[in-house]
């Protein structure tokens, strides 16, 4: 996904309750260790942010548009609560 947005944009990734931060501009993708085939993902987007529900991987990372991993709470605004 990408933040085509002009401000800071969230993206959870569930079940594991993982918080990644996009500038305007940034892309993420979601990985699983599962074939697409295998585990479907449910997207939702809300005023808070993207949810990105992984149905049946046992695992999944994020990553930016050079395929580096991208870790939870990664530049998670301060003012958040979280």
């Amino acid at each position: 996904m990408s933040n085509e947005t002009e401000s800071m944009l969230c993206l959870w990734v569930e079940p594991w309750r993982t918080d990644h931060w996009m500038r305007p501009g940034e892309e993420f993708t979601v990985v699983t260790e599962k074939e697409p085939e295998e585990s479907p993902f449910n997207v939702v987007v809300h005023a808070q942010g993207i949810t990105v529900w992984v149905n049946s991987a046992n695992a999944s990372k994020v990553v930016d548009r050079n395929g580096d991993s991208v870790p939870c709470g990664h530049q998670r605004p301060a003012d958040t609560g979280l």
